[in-house]
């Protein structure tokens, strides 16, 4: 009976997913934002209610196979407080083959690219996929990094 049980609601979950990326954020990250829209963007990007926050940004493409393995390394980095300092880290994930503007005003030229926002503004990026150690490293200079001015 119990098999039974979690194998219905591995199918439900399964089922629910399709072929849209899902993942449950931890306790510690309190958001993860996946496919974002433009309104959902500025909310929770540029008008973020704490300026001291980081908000790491995930420009992919469903495509695209780099940013199919560092998705999952940017979600667990974000919810693991010793890759963090301690800090919480928003992640939001943008599909720039839906929302081509915003992937234009931040110029992406090239997948994935990954940008921290500090106070509404870009602080700085990375391009490609990298390994989960540096992520690390580039997270925690982030979260230390002041808001840009």
């Amino acid at each position: 009976m119990f098999r039974q049980i979690v194998r219905s609601s591995i199918a439900a979950s399964a089922t629910r997913a399709g072929t849209r990326r899902a993942f449950r954020a931890s306790q510690f990250a309190k958001e993860h934002y996946l496919d974002a829209t433009p309104e959902v963007f500025e909310k929770q990007v540029i008008n973020a209610s704490d300026p001291n926050k980081l908000i790491v940004v995930d420009f992919y493409a469903d495509w695209c196979g780099p940013c199919k393995t560092l998705t999952p390394l940017l979600k667990n980095a974000t919810s693991d407080p010793s890759q963090t300092n301690g800090q919480e880290v928003d992640l939001v994930t943008i599909n720039t083959d839906e929302q081509i503007e915003l992937a234009q005003k931040y110029q992406i030229r090239a997948l994935p690219t990954v940008t921290a926002f500090k106070g509404g503004k870009p602080l700085s990026h990375f391009v490609g996929a990298i390994p989960p150690p540096q992520l690390s490293e580039v997270l925690k200079t982030w979260v230390a990094a002041a808001p840009p001015s």
